[in-house]
């Protein structure tokens, strides 16, 4: 009975529901219309729609993304600046945000690391676009002083608003610093591009990551859509498209 309640619910909720829309569209259109065009569009539509839903676009998409992060990460020993990378804020007011799910789990990642190498940890993150007063780095601050974190240890960057920006300003703050190597501590998902941007800017670092997002095993319930899964897939469609953009634009 369960099984078949969460059939169910994958069917009437989005995205499954937006999955059965696109599928009873595809099957009018198959019936009435005489464009072989038309038709070629539905069903791509209706694939995309499905794959993006569910483990399929997963193990495509985000899979290659933390597998690379999980094969380069490392455990940390040395005694060196751990740098974490912004992953968005949510505004509940004017004067008062929070960070967002991904962002948060890179800031505990980096508080732990920070509570094993009593070592400076500098978060990198601005003011979102459409929005004027809180930086992600003033709601970081506000985070890692609630859990205990000494701020004499912590250090903003407040500006950038990219992967590319961080990079760039993090760079300043490392040369004039004369720091040797840093700890990159970002998503799993996030480590392929920051990498290569980082990379690009000859800083020295070590990859450590903060964690996946969606399941490595599956069971049956991940190849339905579900939002899980659309998410999951969208942060990773993100990267690559990123990754291509900042190629064509010899950032990277």
């Amino acid at each position: 009975m369960l099984a078949l309640e969460k059939i169910i619910a994958s069917l009437i909720m989005p995205p499954g529901l937006f999955v059965f829309l696109f599928l009873i569209l595809a099957l009018y259109l198959f019936k009435k219309s005489e464009s072989i065009t038309i038709k070629i569009i539905a069903v791509l539509a209706l694939l995309f729609c499905f794959f993006m839903s569910t483990a399929f676009g997963v193990q495509l998409l985000l899979h290659p993304l933390e597998n690379y992060a999980e094969r380069n990460s490392v455990t940390a020993f040395a005694k060196h600046p751990i740098v974490v990378l912004g992953g968005g804020v949510n505004y509940y007011s004017s004067d008062k945000a929070k960070p967002s799910f991904h962002s948060l789990q890179r800031l505990v990642k980096g508080y732990q690391l920070h509570r094993k190498l009593k070592t400076p940890l500098i978060y990198s993150g601005g003011v979102a676009i459409g929005q004027q007063i809180i930086s992600e780095a003033d709601a970081a601050a506000d985070f890692l002083t609630s859990i205990g974190m000494d701020k004499s240890y912590y250090i903003s960057e407040n500006q950038a608003q990219t992967t590319f920006e961080n990079a760039a300003y993090l760079k300043r703050w490392i040369e004039d610093n004369e720091i040797e190597k840093v700890y990159l501590v970002t998503s799993a998902y996030h480590i392929l591009r920051s990498a290569a941007v980082f990379k690009a800017q000859n800083i020295d670092f070590l990859i450590v990551h903060s964690g996946f997002i969606y399941d490595h095993q599956f069971s049956w319930l991940d190849y339905l859509p579900n939002r899980g899964a659309l998410n999951a897939n969208l942060s990773a469609l993100h990267e690559w498209i990123g990754l291509a953009w900042y190629y064509i634009r010899g950032r990277i």
